[in-house]
């Protein structure tokens, strides 16, 4: 399952274009008694996250699928949060004080991407 990045995840994510701000939107799928340990991980990551500048967005529970495959199984949960660059990221999970076990004992599968802001609005 994909819990935490690989070696190359982490050298091809710092590869990538510096957009300011980077927005990583998160997929999770939890382990039995899952939801309450990450629970506990985004209580103690909250205040290492404003540290760096970053903010929790949104946060949601897929309720089902309009458009895709018939037979996709939902996430269990879903979240955005906003970073000032990537480094701040980068930052946050080189914090000496980052509770990533929490987060890697809740997980059964996850993504991470990271996404560039685009203005669809029109002027």
């Amino acid at each position: 399952m994909n819990i935490n990045p690989s070696p190359k995840q982490q050298q091809d994510f710092m590869s990538m274009p510096d957009v300011k701000p980077v927005f990583m939107v998160n997929l999770l799928k939890f382990r039995p008694k899952g939801v309450e340990i990450y629970q506990e991980y985004i209580k103690k990551v909250a205040p290492l996250l404003k540290e760096v500048g970053g903010e929790l967005i949104w946060s949601g529970k897929p309720l089902g699928i309009l458009i895709g495959p018939e037979n996709e199984s939902l996430w269990d949960a879903m979240l955005i949060v906003r970073y000032p660059d990537k480094m701040a990221l980068a930052q946050l999970g080189g914090n000496p004080e980052y509770p990533g076990h929490l987060r890697t004992e809740a997980l059964e599968d996850s993504r991470l991407i990271a996404c560039a802001q685009l203005d669809f609005s029109q002027s």
